[in-house]
């Protein structure tokens, strides 16, 4: 809201028109992806301002590809987990950057084949440069946000309730339970579930990945959101509460994989599917299952790929 009421936001489009345009989209094509680094869902909202339905949809398609701040949890974790403190910067640097190429490549590439048409003109009357009142600051910021709610909110609400039913039943009974702490009587209950099952069914899919079921269990329950993986984490692993500053469960990573695994989880946590609020929110404003499954496949087999790829070279390589 600041950088618009300001009249900034118009001018930094218009000066990354340039750049947008050699990856077949268009400078207003930067304000989405800015606001991708904050969350997908609003800044797939955000491509209205795309005239073009092409441009519009290549957008759309590419979004997840930014760094969101769902998926900073898990660097958070993973990072101090597995490299040195002299190192951190670089790594999560190179974490952003990878899923900024990544999206390049991929808008050069959609823009060539799927949604080949000619680039639009960028036509904007830059505004005048303004000291913005919080009035309409506050206001700004109110639509927006019950935009957010009105549009998201409830698929939100009733994919994550989908997602915790998967992730607590069926129950485990009452006597397999019995003499286990907390912790392990979690553990036990989260493996028994729809959603354990299908990580440790996933298993052979993933172990040339470098993951386990632990990962994939974990993996599945991100769905519903990337963050909740930390705390899918600390339950396959028996720490209970787990967040992204935790201790043991750094520790417990530590001990269990390496730091090429480590990358390879944020690398696919990067590229894979993003959460189902933000496909049901691409179905949306796409007016298409289509397109919205496509993200929805092709993010994950792009993900599959090119960590399968990173971690077999890097496994020879060491």
């Amino acid at each position: 809201a600041l950088l618009e009421d300001t009249g900034y936001m118009a001018r930094g489009a218009f000066l990354m028109d340039r750049i947008m345009h050699k990856l077949g989209l268009h400078g207003k094509s930067f304000i989405p992806m800015v606001i991708g680094f904050g969350c997908s869902v609003p800044a797939i909202m955000s491509t209205r301002i795309l005239e073009d339905r092409k441009m519009r949809l290549a957008t759309i398609l590419v979004l997840p590809l930014m760094s969101c701040g769902a998926r900073l949890p898990i660097y958070a974790l993973i990072i101090p987990a597995f490299f040195s403190p002299q190192h951190h910067g670089l790594v999560m640097w190179s974490i952003y950057v990878i899923g900024i190429v990544l999206a390049g490549l991929a808008s050069v590439l959609l823009r060539k084949t799927l949604l080949k048409g000619d680039n639009a003109t960028f036509l904007m009357e830059l505004p005048p440069y303004r000291l913005p009142t919080i009035k309409g600051l506050l206001i700004h910021m109110w639509e927006r946000s019950w935009l957010y709610l009105k549009k998201a909110g409830t698929v939100i609400l009733a994919i994550s309730i989908l997602l915790w039913a998967a992730t607590t039943f069926p129950r485990v009974s009452e006597d397999e339970l019995s003499g286990l702490t907390d912790d392990a009587a979690q553990m036990a209950q989260l493996r028994h579930s729809l959603a354990g099952r299908l990580g440790s069914g996933l298993e052979p899919a993933i172990k040339p990945l470098g993951f386990d079921y632990r990962i994939g269990t974990a993996l599945v329950g991100a769905l519903a959101a990337k963050e909740v993986f930390v705390a899918q984490m600390g339950i396959v692993f028996s720490i209970g509460e787990a967040h992204e500053a935790s201790t043991p469960l750094r520790e417990k990573l530590a001990a269990n994989y390496t730091p090429l695994q480590g990358f390879c989880i944020m690398l696919f946590c990067l590229i894979s599917a993003p959460c189902v609020a933000t496909i049901a929110v691409s179905r949306r404003e796409t007016n298409s299952w289509r397109f919205a499954l496509a993200q929805f496949i092709g993010l994950t087999l792009l993900a599959y790929v090119i960590t399968l790829l990173v971690y077999q070279f890097a496994s020879l390589m060491l």
